[in-house]
Parts: structure tokens; sequence; C-alpha cells
């Protein structure tokens, strides 16, 4: 009988693997049982529903090419929230013109990349709306005036931003319920949108799961976007991508009641932009913060830690160009291996591992979101989504193991409360020790992971920052600063555009020219944990 099964499985698999396109490994592990088809020119999952065009058809039509081709390269070396509303105040533009210009970038690219899963159907009405504002003289109050944004598909998009003046494009793709439905699905992956892909290169994963939200930045589909993170769904795709800034703000900085949730404790929306700045901008605005004058003359004592060489050196040659701010290097401290290793793996601390930890939240909240929303939903438990996809499975092809897996969790809220303080004591013990030892304001982590993603139970703010270097050839490294306690987000953004003014300030760097030896091996050890991206 077992034996059976054994070969029941494997004949399974061999299906699975057949599907696959050949050398199209990128974020499809290809388990749709002929659903999917993907190659150098199409992108394809069977039941990915259409973008509707119909609204726009006539004037997209009539868009000139001229107009197309003038917006682009107005755009092309600076596609900053200053830049569009300066060329629409100044009358290059307007608000049409620039809708217009998103819409056909999207009717260029989406059959392919999945960027986008739903248009606004209002967005070219809206539009004229805010010419006639600007006609009037009625934008100097809004901050976002003529910007269009796209807002990931978990978010209820009701009036986001409406009052700056901004145009909702639409809503992004993401891996399937914010990455929530099983651990078995490629990054980017949604029954309704397809199979978002990495823009430079579809052999690379895009990560997840505000992935659209990520693409969209660099394939020019809108201003800025808006995307969700549980556990590094902000940060991962902003990496991968590279080139797109993000913030993981501090939890209850922005409102996350109209996010649909996988846990109400670590659940937040944050801003996907070209640049620090327009991060900042975005952020003041969804929380209300207020400027301090302080904010730019604080000077900052900030720790590193990584194991790119390279990414120390460029790091050492940009702190000549920080004003304000002094750098120091952890990596040789033995000290912070043990408490790093904490934080960075509570599940060896309480017997609670984190996916257990996730489930139990998602079997809690989601009736919550879908009892305070049952005028917009049929169902009202995730055990009855759960047996609506077993009656559809074309629409699930990766399976649901994360949603099963919530319903049958083995802890209680006893333990899931022992697993989020024993992490938040662990990360308080670590924090204080570098406060203690270098009077440190916030940490850096050199590299292309995220190590801290963890610490999002702790609700402290992390953001990113891609920084560009030549060994002779073009390289870039990711940079992720994490804060110590929630509310430190104009901190690490003081930071971050420090670095990044200085990496345009310096040109071209050759880290060779610079090289020093490190040995990192004390510290290692305590980055073999990895880490879950929700």
């Amino acid at each position: 009988m077992a034996e059976d099964v054994v070969k029941e499985q494997e004949q399974v698999e061999s299906s699975f693997i057949e599907n696959e396109s050949e050398g199209l490994e990128t974020a499809c592990y290809r388990k749709c049982h002929g659903q999917f088809c993907l190659t150098s020119t199409q992108n394809h999952f069977q039941h990915e529903i259409s973008l509707d065009y119909s609204p726009f058809q006539d004037a997209l039509t009539n868009y000139s090419s001229t107009t197309f081709t003038k917006i682009e390269s107005l755009l092309k070396l600076d596609h900053s929230i200053d830049r569009i509303r300066n060329l629409i105040k100044n009358k290059h533009i307007t608000c049409v013109d620039l809708a217009l210009f998103y819409l056909k970038r999207v009717q260029m690219t989406n059959d392919f990349y999945k960027i986008i899963i739903e248009l606004n159907p209002h967005l070219l009405t809206e539009a004229q709306q805010l010419d006639k504002e600007f006609n009037e003289n009625q934008i100097n109050h809004k901050l976002l005036f003529g910007c269009v944004a796209g807002i990931k598909g978990n978010i209820s998009i009701r009036d986001m931003y409406n009052d700056a003046g901004c145009l909702i494009l639409g809503r992004t793709n993401l891996s399937e319920w914010a990455y929530s439905v099983t651990e078995n699905a490629p990054s980017g992956f949604s029954a309704v949108g397809g199979q978002c892909l990495h823009p430079d290169d579809i052999h690379e994963d895009v990560s997840g799961s505000s992935s659209g939200s990520a693409a969209g930045i660099k394939l020019n589909l809108f201003t800025f976007s808006i995307g969700t993170e549980t556990q590094g769904s902000l940060l991962s795709p902003a990496m991968n991508v590279r080139n797109v800034c993000t913030l993981k703000p501090s939890l209850g900085t922005w409102p996350n009641q109209d996010i649909i949730p996988v846990n109400y404790d670590q659940d937040t929306c944050g801003p996907m932009t070209r640049n620090i700045k327009d991060v900042e901008l975005l952020h003041k605005i969804a929380s209300g913060i207020k400027t301090n004058a302080e904010d730019d003359s604080r000077s900052l004592r900030v720790g590193y830690l990584g194991q790119s060489q390279d990414g120390i050196v460029l790091l050492q040659t940009l702190s000549a160009l920080l004003p304000l701010t002094t750098l120091i290097d952890l990596n040789k401290d033995l000290s912070l291996v043990s408490p790093m290793t904490n934080v960075m793996n509570t599940a060896s601390l309480c017997d609670v591992s984190f996916l257990d930890f996730l489930c139990y939240a998602l079997a809690r909240d989601v009736p919550l979101y879908l009892s305070s929303h049952a005028s917009s939903y049929s169902h009202q438990t995730l055990a009855s989504i759960i047996e609506w996809n077993k009656s559809h499975p074309q629409y699930i092809p990766y399976g649901q193991s994360l949603f099963i897996r919530a319903i049958e969790s083995p802890i209680t809220q006893e333990m899931y409360d022992k697993y989020k303080q024993t992490l938040q004591e662990a990360f308080e013990k670590f924090t204080d020790l570098l406060k203690s030892k270098y009077s440190l304001d916030c940490l850096i982590t050199i590299g292309n992971d995220d190590y801290f993603s963890c610490t999002t139970a702790c609700g402290i703010p992390r953001a990113n920052l891609t920084l560009d270097y030549y060994i002779p050839d073009h390289k870039q490294i990711n940079i992720v600063v994490a804060g110590f306690s929630t509310n430190d987000d104009l901190v690490i953004l003081r930071l971050l555009q420090r670095l990044e003014k200085a990496n345009l300030q310096a040109g071209r760097i050759d880290t060779r020219t610079s090289f020093k030896k490190y040995i990192q091996q004390p510290l290692r050890g305590a980055y073999q944990n990895g880490c879950s991206i929700l």
C-alpha cells in the first residue's frame, strides 16, 4: 500500500515537472496542471482575468505618440513626485496626459509582466476634474497633485490620498492573499492576475507579496505605489527589483483596517517609490507626522553588519560624505552573536514556529475582517473559504496548505503571546546592548537579505535603499536600516537620504581601489537562520 502511495505521488510530481517551461525557472515551480504557459513572449494563467480597457479605449486610440514620447523623455532622468507636480504646474503636461501615459505603459507591458490586476474605470474622469481644479488655482495645498498611484490588491482603496490630489490607476498584482494561502506558490502569483514577472529578468524572482507594487515602479506604470507587509513583503520585492525604495512603517502609524489581514498585530501598508524623499513625503501624509526642524540637523550614530566585502567598502567610502553621521563596524563583535541569533530564531526559545504563529493569527483575524465587511463578502469564516477553494481547485493550482494549517493550528492564544513576547524581549536585549555599548540610533545591514524582517512583530520600522558601485562593471547592493523603537521612521529615512545623496555625489566608486579584508566569520552563524516573507 505504501509503495502504491509513493508511486502515485511520483507520477503527480512528474506531471508537474513536464509542465515547467525549460530555461524559464523564474518564480514558477509550475505545478499548474497545464493551466500555465510562460515563454519568452507569452505569460498566461488559464483563469486570470483580463484588464478592462473599455472606459479608456477611445482616449487611448486617439492618444498622440508625440505626447507619449514627450512625457517619456521628461520623466527619463527624474520620475519623482516633485517632478510630476512641477511638470503639471508649469503646464508641460496635463493630468489627463499623464494618466493616459501610464495607461499606455500598462497596455504595452501588462499582458506579459502581469503587474496590474484591475484598472480604475474612473481614472480619466478624475484626471479631467484635477485639470479643472488646476485651471481654477485650487492645487496649492495638494502635495500629490496629478500623481498616479498603484494600490496593492489586498487593500480597500476608498479615498486613500484623494485629499492630496492623487489619482488611483488601479490595483497591483500580489502573491495570493499576501502569500498566506500556501508555501508552494511562486512569488507574485494570483489567480486573478496571473504570474507577475521580474521587470529586468524573468529568470529572477520578483519576490512577494507586494510583487506588482514593486515591479510596476521599475516599469514606470505609476508615480508611486502602496504595498503591504506582514513580514518582509514590502522590503523583499523592493530589494529584489532594485532601485525601488520602501518603508515598513512603525505599526499603527498607517491605517491597517482596510487590509485583508494575515495578522493584525503585524499588517501595515507602506509606500514604494524611486527615492527616499518621496517615501518620507508619503509617510508623513499617511501618518500625519509633522516635520521637526531638528530632524535634519540631528547627529546619528549607526552600526552596520554584513557579509559583503564590496558593500562594506562602499559604505566606508561613502562615510566621508555623510554629514552628522558616524558609522560603526559591528562585524567583529563576538558579543552580538548570541543576542542577534535569539532575535532571528525566536522559535528555538519558545517551542512555537513562525508558521504556527502566523497561521494562528490568520485563523483568528480573517473572520474578524469578513464580519466587519459582511456586505462585501459571501464568506464569513476561513473554513468556508477553504471549502470553496476545494470545490474550485482550478483557482488554487498550488494548493492551500497554510489555510489548512491555520484552521488546524495546535497553538493557543497563550502560546501565540509567548512567541511575540519572546521575540520582543530578544530584540529589546539586542538593541539595549547596541545602545549601551555603542550609543547607536539605528542599524544597517548590508546585502540582499532583510535579516531583521522578523522584527515586524515588534512594530519597529525598516527601510531600504539600492546603492551603486563598480568592479569595474556596474553593480548594485541593497542596504536595510532598522529602527530600535516604534516611531523611529524619520530617523532611518533621514539616514537613507544622506546615503542616497552621498552615493550620487560620489559618482563612480570602484570598490577594488579601496578594498580591505574583513574577518566576518564571528557573526556568520547568526545569518544562517533565514527569514520568511509575507
